[in-house]
């Protein structure tokens, strides 16, 4: 594996720069799993090191554009090749599961106009769908926008999670009040028998919000 992905896993920006700065081209790196350099340091929330990458130019696909939220890149891509809006990353994402998931409004916006599926499945064990990521990552502005253009409200993934059970989990009471409002299903129950008031924990306003 190229050694930019140890800058990426021990969060090490300047040595990312150093290393990008010695080859520009070790921006477009790629994991044992096929995932970009780019994905990688988004997936472990490592910011400063995204930004040393970008900062190097390389050629984004519309998995990673989709997941910066470049926009105007998701566009031209698409306008190439409309299949590009549904199209799977190696790690069995579609181009809106990254926009949801790293709250790219504009970027999920363009996807779903473009012909995205709202509810489509990962290709992967997760089996996630983009309400699942938009409620995951506490986008609520998306979450909202999938369900107006036809998302199943209480959609599962692996496990048996729908999205009001990662709303409360995460304590965001925006989240868990527009699932319910749009008739999410307060007694759902995971796979492992978890109700959603199980996974709520203490606080008053998730409560609040659950009828509780």
């Amino acid at each position: 594996m190229h050694p930019l992905f140890d800058a990426i896993v021990t969060d090490d920006p300047e040595k990312a720069r150093r290393i990008v700065a010695d080859d520009p081209a070790a921006a477009r790196a790629r994991d044992d799993q096929d995932v970009s350099a780019v994905r990688a340091a988004l997936y472990r929330g490592h910011d400063d090191v995204v930004e040393a990458l970008l900062d190097a130019g390389p050629p984004l696909d519309v998995f990673d554009a989709a997941a910066v939220g470049d926009a105007e890149t998701v566009r031209d891509l698409i306008d190439a090749d409309a299949e590009q809006a549904r199209a799977r990353s190696p790690e069995g994402f579609t181009p809106l599961h990254l926009a949801a998931f790293f709250g790219r409004i504009k970027v999920a916006e363009l996807l779903l106009n473009r012909g995205a599926d709202p509810d489509a499945p990962a290709a992967n064990d997760m089996a996630v769908r983009p309400l699942n990521s938009a409620a995951a990552g506490g986008h609520h502005v998306i979450v909202h926008l999938l369900l107006d253009r036809g998302a199943d409200v209480d959609v599962r993934m692996a496990g048996g999670f729908a999205p009001l059970h990662a709303a409360v989990n995460n304590q965001d009471v925006e989240t868990t009040r527009l699932l319910l409002e749009r008739g999410a299903d307060p007694n759902a129950v995971t796979d492992d028998g978890r109700s959603v008031r199980d996974l709520a924990g203490p606080d008053p306003a998730v409560l609040e919000a659950l009828g509780s």
